[in-house]
């Protein structure tokens, strides 16, 4: 399970370290894709291959499940860590999630996300504003 929050620093050539208790949930290696809210969903290869099997069950004539997989399938091949850690977040990525230098790696149980930290300040506030809320919502049992 991925879990924790982390802040990182992009290097120039793109690359960022994933952090150690990312890298021990499995064998190092991750697709990268498009994430709602303008930030990147990180699946290691056992979380892409389940999600791709939720995918793969939805029909291929309806228009939106061709778009959805349009996008979720752009993503580069599964890379794995270099030597000390590191992922390429690829330009078309770093540009649809506005990173530049400061990221910030936040678990997201079989997946994990990468965020701009203007963008991840910004959006953890309004998560947490809406917290209690949704938590209540989601949780309370609806007998009708």
């Amino acid at each position: 399970m991925f879990s924790g929050e982390f802040h990182h620093k992009v290097d120039a050539k793109g690359r960022v370290s994933v952090p150690a208790p990312f890298r021990a949930q499995g064998d190092s290696k991750y697709y990268l894709t498009y994430g709602p809210d303008g930030c990147l969903f990180v699946y290691d290869e056992h979380g892409f291959k389940a999600r791709e099997a939720e995918l793969n069950k939805l029909d291929e004539y309806d228009p939106r499940v061709r778009s959805l997989k349009r996008v979720f399938f752009s993503g580069p091949e599964l890379q794995a860590c270099d030597a000390v850690g590191r992922i390429k977040i690829p330009a078309q990525f770093a540009k649809y999630a506005a990173i530049d230098k400061d990221v910030v790696m936040n678990g997201m149980a079989h997946y994990f996300e990468i965020w701009s930290s203007a963008n991840w300040e910004q959006q953890r506030q309004q998560d947490i504003s809406k917290y209690f809320e949704n938590y209540r919502e989601m949780t309370t049992r609806h007998d009708h």
